[in-house]
């Protein structure tokens, strides 16, 4: 407490007074104004929307998009799985890959029915 009442006076005190003040101000709090201008941005484009129709196909969209590109991934990792049981010979690795490469199918072809669900 003491530090920052002294760290404020040295600030205050140079050349520039509440500029460096409010610049001081800036430094240590930027974290918090970046994520609060950030939220409201992110708020401002959702409440943009028209209708509640909108809103709904927005978040139906970003879903499709997310879990689209999450099935991707784990077909990614299923397609590593295998193609390393294969190097190694190894049966249950093989298995394995290709378990997680059809799961990864399957979540990204649930995805793209997300327009039939939602509709």
């Amino acid at each position: 407490m003491k530090n920052e009442t002294t760290m404020t006076a040295t600030v205050v005190g140079k050349k520039g007074g509440k500029v460096s003040l409010f610049g001081y101000f800036l430094d240590t709090h930027m974290a918090l104004i970046v994520s609060v201008l950030l939220f409201g941005l992110m708020i401002m484009s959702i409440a943009s929307a028209s209708s509640a129709d909108t809103l709904w196909t927005t978040i139906a969209d970003l879903i499709k998009t997310w879990v689209t590109r999450l099935g991707g991934v784990v077909m990614f990792v299923g397609g590593v799985m295998f193609g390393l049981g294969w190097k190694s010979d190894d049966a249950e690795q093989k298995s394995r890959g290709i378990s997680t490469l059809i799961a990864g199918a399957i979540v990204v072809a649930i995805a793209a029915l997300t327009s039939t669900f939602f509709a």
